[in-house]
């Protein structure tokens, strides 16, 4: 008779190491594999806002100028559209800016219906879903943006209704078109367009960092020397102002791509991406229902360590948060005489 084959069996330790090996290798590749998608992401935001710089390239071929980010459709200042609606065609939309076209004079059709389309090109595949349509009780909102067109190195690049065209010292005004000769620095010295974060439609007493636009009210900005340049100091106090007293806060921003408000279709580089304060107003409402004031509403983003950018010659650039201020600022003012470049 033959003997009986004896089988080896796993113990229940060895069970448990070889699971625990697993999990180990699991947990060191995660990490590696969350870089690798983020990454992806980032590229992928990077091609978006490059396609944007394009059609505005395209707009300007067209009719020798680019856009300006204001065109008032209804009665009220407020109800108006942003440069993004005028290159429609240029992003393959042209459809949907025909519909534009053919409301031009009605502010209901363009804000409940225009809008309200959800167009994934403006929205980075990193983004956090800000506040949508219908569920945030200040109604500005929806249906999200994560890019913006540069409006100069000026905090008072967001004072749209009564600022005037010296104010926007950067890439977008919005009370002219400009042409490729208004950028004396050149456009590959100039910032064109970055990332934007949306609000987050916090409804309660107070706002949400980084997300929220924070109010100080409008001392601390017109103490600023020189509003082209502020120098870090003054930048800082309106910061530290924002981030302990703040006298309001708004968090609808970065929620329509199509509506001409500061911090829903442009930023500013009075502060370097990402600022460690909140975005700063000085009275009620860059990125809210209405743009009344100056703020520092620097670039944002939610990749790891800085924002994407494109410059005027439709270059794009990762740039850091550590970025220089002074340098930054120069290549945000399309005008002020130096061809400082964001080093790569």
């Amino acid at each position: 008779m033959s003997s009986p084959v004896s089988r080896r069996a796993f113990t229940l330790v060895e069970l448990l190491v070889v699971i625990a090996i697993i999990g180990l290798l699991a947990g060191l590749l995660l990490p590696a594999i969350q870089n690798a998608r983020e990454a992806a992401r980032r590229m992928d935001c990077s091609s978006k806002i490059r396609q944007l710089s394009i059609a505005m390239h395209n707009y300007h071929a067209s009719f020798t100028q680019f856009p300006r980010n204001y065109r008032q459709v209804g009665v009220n200042a407020w109800e108006a559209v942003s440069a993004n609606v005028a290159i429609l065609p240029q992003l393959e939309q042209a459809q949907l800016f025909a519909e534009f076209q053919f409301y031009e004079k009605d502010w209901n059709w363009t804000y409940n219906t225009g809008l309200a389309r959800k167009l994934p090109m403006f929205i980075c595949p990193s983004a956090k879903r800000g506040p949508q349509r219908g569920t945030h009780p200040q109604w500005w909102d929806g249906p999200g943006n994560s890019y913006a067109w540069s409006s100069g190195s000026s905090p008072s690049g967001a004072w749209v209704w009564f600022g005037s065209d010296n104010d926007f010292n950067g890439f977008s005004s919005y009370q002219i078109d400009r042409k490729m000769s208004d950028f004396t620095d050149g456009l590959s010295n100039t910032l064109m367009s970055s990332e934007i974060i949306s609000g987050s439609g916090n409804v309660g007493t107070s706002g949400v960092y980084p997300y929220d636009i924070f109010y100080t009210g409008d001392a601390l900005f017109n103490s600023i020397a020189n509003k082209d340049f502020p120098t870090l100091d003054e930048i800082n106090a309106i910061g530290i102002f924002a981030k302990s007293s703040p006298i309001g806060f708004k968090s609808n921003n970065g929620t329509m791509w199509g509506w001409y408000a500061a911090a829903h279709s442009t930023f500013n580089a009075a502060a370097t991406p990402n600022w460690r304060f909140p975005s700063a107003g000085g009275a009620c409402c860059p990125g809210g229902a209405h743009d009344w004031s100056t703020a520092v509403l620097p670039p944002r983003s939610m990749h790891v360590g800085g924002v994407n950018v494109v410059y005027g010659d439709c270059a794009t650039r990762f740039i850091s948060n550590n970025i220089d201020l002074l340098i930054f600022q120069s290549t945000g003012n399309r005008k002020d005489g130096s061809s400082s470049s964001i080093p790569e």
